[in-house]
């Protein structure tokens, strides 16, 4: 195998056609200018990949970091990194990320920031997708790696252990969703609850929690059968508004608290943000929700808050999550259905999608996917569409008889 050398000084690793595991890493220049680099080999790639951290950490020491800089710890760059983010992140992200590095990074809180080694990186990894699960140690990497991207470009390291890092398999796991006479049995069990229409928009819409509890009317178009989504409810962390420097409680408990609650924010991704035909069976159902919604704002009166929401509370405020969850609940048990999770929904949604043929590529757009990789959730659908296209196909060849 030809030797490949990573661009602007960068170190490179790779395997010859022996099987030798290869790493270079630029040390710096030499008196007539050019770059000095030094050459590692083993016979796996993780050693070679921990020899080549080390040079650079040697880089590091000699040349690359400033005294100040070296001082610091990776606990307080981390909370100064989450500082200089918060502004450009959605709270529930900003939250999770908090809450991954505060949870899970104890350990290396006070090792210096630019002496963390990828095998630290892989330790925690390991032990978080023991100890919790593959996907947290996944996006505790995505975090981490991020976090050190941004020290990097700063100059306060000279390498990102996250980049050589072993990132945990997540054990591919297919999706549960509904049968179709379950969905029919649970629609027949809400036809006469207040927010029947909701089940309705998630079971054959496919719309996430946040993006149906976000819908306005404006949003939808009954006469041409079209339905927007624009937007999802989300629940915003709160903010401590005391002086104090250390308080006592959480910031929900704080009597100044600010900035959380319920909120709108932007769909979860470009793609989020889509059109949707409406059933047309569906249009009458929705034609009687928003009748009934007039009666309710006619009764609240000057109580009524006018948010145009189409599943609100009685008062026409958001409805919460949580009570919507309680909901579903409440649904599953009435209609005598196997326990299930209010995401089922949607999973049931792209399921019936792709087993009436649609191709993946629309499923795909209806569903706000922006990663082709989702559609490997449903490989039983696609595997059996696979065999019914070969069914026809040798019907339409051979006959049914097969003469």
């Amino acid at each position: 195998m030809s030797r490949t050398r990573s661009a602007n000084g960068r170190s490179s690793i790779y395997r010859d056609s022996a099987g030798t595991w290869h790493g270079w890493v630029t040390m710096g220049r030499g008196e007539n200018g050019r770059p000095v680099r030094k050459h590692v080999r083993d016979r796996t790639r993780a050693a070679v990949t921990e020899r080549v951290a080390d040079l650079e950490n040697q880089r590091a020491s000699s040349s690359g970091v400033s005294a100040a800089n070296g001082r610091q710890t990776l606990g307080d760059w981390l909370e100064e990194w989450l500082v200089q983010i918060k502004r450009g992140r959605k709270p529930r992200t900003f939250t999770t990320y908090g809450a991954l590095i505060r949870t899970h990074c104890r350990q290396l809180r006070d090792v210096k920031l630019r002496d963390v080694t990828v095998r630290q990186i892989d330790d925690l990894l390991d032990r978080v997708a023991t100890t919790v699960s593959p996907t947290t140690a996944g996006n505790l990497h995505r975090t981490l790696r991020a976090a050190f991207s941004v020290a990097l470009r700063r100059g306060l390291i000279t390498a990102n252990p996250c980049r050589y890092a072993t990132v945990p398999r997540v054990p591919h796991a297919e999706v549960q969703p509904l049968t179709l006479p379950e969905v029919q049995s649970l629609l027949e069990a809400a036809a006469s609850d207040r927010n029947a229409a909701r089940w309705s928009v998630a079971l054959a819409l496919g719309l996430r929690q946040g993006e149906a509890l976000a819908l306005k009317w404006d949003d939808i178009d009954l006469d041409s059968g079209t339905l927007a989504v624009r937007r999802q409810l989300q629940r915003h962390p709160w903010e401590h508004g005391c002086n104090e420097a250390d308080p006592s409680h959480s910031p929900a408990l704080c009597p100044r608290r600010h900035s959380g609650g319920l909120g709108f924010d932007d769909t979860k991704t470009g793609a989020g943000r889509r059109v949707l035909a409406i059933p047309p069976q569906m249009v009458p159902q929705l034609v009687e929700h928003r009748r009934a919604q007039a009666e309710e704002r006619l009764k609240v009166g000057s109580a009524w808050r006018d948010l145009d929401l189409v599943f609100a509370r009685p008062d026409g405020s958001p409805a919460d999550p949580r009570s919507d969850h309680r909901a579903w609940k409440s649904l599953l048990a009435r209609a005598g259905i196997r326990d299930a999770r209010l995401h089922d929904a949607r999973h049931t949604a792209a399921t019936l999608l792709l087993a009436q043929g649609v191709d993946g590529r629309v499923v795909m757009s209806l569903m706000g996917w922006s990663q082709a990789a989702l559609l490997t959730r449903y490989q039983h659908v696609i595997d059996t569409m696979r065999v019914e296209a070969a069914e026809r196909v040798g019907n339409a060849i051979w006959g049914k008889s097969g003469v």
